[in-house]
């Protein structure tokens, strides 16, 4: 995963993350400002911890106590304080809350304190929320917690609207929320439940008077590299999230055990949000992979989504791929999916019920044995996708162990077509994209070095494409013939596979066309032109001598 982290690294805000290097094995203390022992359940700013100073560490002793109270501490950007477990592992247990962050800002909870493990403060047999993050906190990272057993959400963060007015819209905005590398397993309700559901107005009465209070919202929400099983609801749901907001690298499964309806998913994009959802793995849930209900623009790429809603034996409502609904939508915005496997869904790939949208995309992704079929609803336009509506796995290297790496004889190699929203140089498990002469279409791009050996490489009678020299040693000419209207791409490529540049990427009508190729600033060496036309494609190699 260390890939995706960098690509992140300057959006991330990474807490602390070289002091972790010092909490590395059983039996060694860090430098703690402050030890909290077992016996003790509140980190309070302004009583046991009044002296901690933002940069400051927090230590926590190992042992079981039946809460985790931290309250009214304050780091800065440049200084977080950081909380972490040392010596051992700290269990929370049998109250009617696990953890809790109050009122807090520039904070870091860790359980990684400890190399032997990897989730060392662990929150189970809670009677109601795993973990709490509210009381107008803001900026705060979590990593290395398992919350399991939970009578309500694993982990809930928000400030609901109250009768004070100062967790509203208008009043606070939750900044720079990260929450990584954590288990969570057997809820009773979502996994994650991250801001208000309400994004259009919480109903609230004060003073005997009936109100409609706007929540707050995140700005800034990166859900990344979690684990969460078997969860009732929900595995990660992400309301009022309406800008930098990322979910991506989770591994979700078993999702909706408790078939609550409108509670069921793998992921929910929720009213007033605009995340963006990659490299994710969805697998086995009784609900839809990912449902979006959010503000549009959001970009879902990258993902595997094995068996939504299968188990899920009612016949309604409908249990997909994707669904996108229309609640709280800016009108003319898109949506964009791209690269992603679906196996066998319930019913639809993607049931796409929002009209208020446009330039709708669903492109290059690996579609197999829908329940219904491909899509319901309209307003999304279908491109370059690998479809099959049979459960024929023959693509893939090794499916019956989970792996879903493409063949390098599947057609879905090396038969991506432009995305020019999206500029993709990775896949779902972190390699290059492309490794031979294109990207690959759905989730996985095939590393098969056999992709590297390409003698004659492709040839293809329906398609004249010839490379002919001109008086100027470093000027080609490109000749080739377009059967049919199409879209015709001619890509430059070295022989590991990288792009060098695009000489066409159009919509070309019938004919004959000819095409200068200034090479005079290649390296000496061999080379590859590929063009494609619609399913048809061909592949030629030159070589620059110097």
């Amino acid at each position: 995963m260390q890939k995706r982290f960098i690509h992140f690294i300057g959006l991330i805000p990474v807490i602390g993350l070289s002091l972790l290097s010092s909490f590395s094995t059983p039996g060694q203390t860090p430098n703690c400002k402050l030890l909290i022992p077992a016996s003790e359940g509140t980190v309070d700013g302004r009583s046991n911890a009044s002296g901690i100073q933002p940069g400051d560490t927090i230590c926590l002793l190992p042992g079981q106590k039946p809460y985790l109270l931290i309250t009214h501490l304050q780091g800065t950007p440049e200084a977080p304080i950081v909380i972490i477990n040392t010596i051992g592992m700290v269990a929370i247990t049998q109250f009617y809350y696990g953890i809790s962050i109050d009122s807090c800002s520039f904070i870091k909870l860790s359980g990684k304190g400890v190399s032997a493990f990897p989730y060392g403060i662990r929150a189970y047999d809670i009677d109601g929320a795993g973990m709490g993050i509210e009381g107008l906190s803001t900026d705060i990272e979590i990593e290395g917690i398992e919350i399991s057993n939970t009578l309500y959400a694993g982990l809930i963060c928000k400030s609901e609207p109250n009768c004070l007015f100062n967790s509203t819209r208008d009043k606070y905005v939750m900044r720079n929320i990260s929450i990584h590398d954590n288990y969570i397993h057997d809820t009773g309700t979502e996994g994650f439940y991250i801001g208000s559901s309400f994004y259009n107005g919480y109903p609230i009465q004060c003073g005997g008077v009936d109100t409609i209070l706007l929540p707050h919202l995140i700005r800034g929400l990166y859900v990344y590299n979690n684990r969460l099983t078997r969860t009732g609801w929900d595995g990660i749901q992400a309301s009022s999230a309406d800008s930098g907001c990322v979910i991506f690298g989770n591994e979700i499964t078993y999702d909706s055990e408790e078939a609550e309806l409108n509670q069921m998913s793998g992921i929910i994009i929720g009213e007033g949000s605009g995340c963006d959802c990659y490299n994710n793995q969805i697998l086995n849930g009784k609900g839809s992979g990912i449902q979006i209900h959010g503000l549009g623009g959001n970009k879902v790429y990258n993902n595997l989504i094995l068996n939504a809603g299968r188990t899920y034996l009612q016949e309604y409502p409908y249990m997909n791929a994707f669904y996108v609904g229309d609640q709280s939508t800016t009108p003319g915005s898109s949506f964009l999916f791209a690269y992603n496997t679906i196996i066998s869904p319930k019913d639809y790939a993607i049931d796409f019920r929002n009209l208020s949208t446009a330039g709708n995309l669903f492109i290059n992704n690996i579609v197999i044995n829908c329940g219904r079929d491909l899509s319901l609803g309209s307003n999304i336009s279908f491109q370059n996708n690998c479809t099959n509506p049979t459960l024929d796995l023959s693509w893939f290297v090794d499916p019956t162990n989970g792996n879903f790496d493409l063949k390098p004889s599947s057609p879905c190699v090396n038969a991506a077509i432009t995305v020019s929203q999206l500029n993709l140089s990775f896949d779902i498990l972190d390699r290059n994209r492309p490794f031979a002469l294109v990207n690959d279409i759905g989730a996985y791009e095939c590393h098969d070095s056999s992709l590297i050996a390409v003698p004659e490489l492709i040839s293809n009678p329906l398609i004249r494409f010839t490379i002919e020299s001109t008086d100027r040693p470093d000027l080609l000419v490109i000749r080739y013939t377009v059967s049919d209207p199409d879209y015709v791409r001619i890509g430059l490529y070295d022989l590991t596979g990288r792009l060098t540049g695009m000489v066409v990427d159009a919509w070309l009508t019938p004919g004959d066309y000819e095409q200068q190729v200034d090479v005079s600033s290649l390296p000496a060496g061999m080379y590859i032109f590929r063009m494609t036309a619609g399913k048809e494609n061909v592949a030629k190699k030159f070589q620059v001598c110097r």
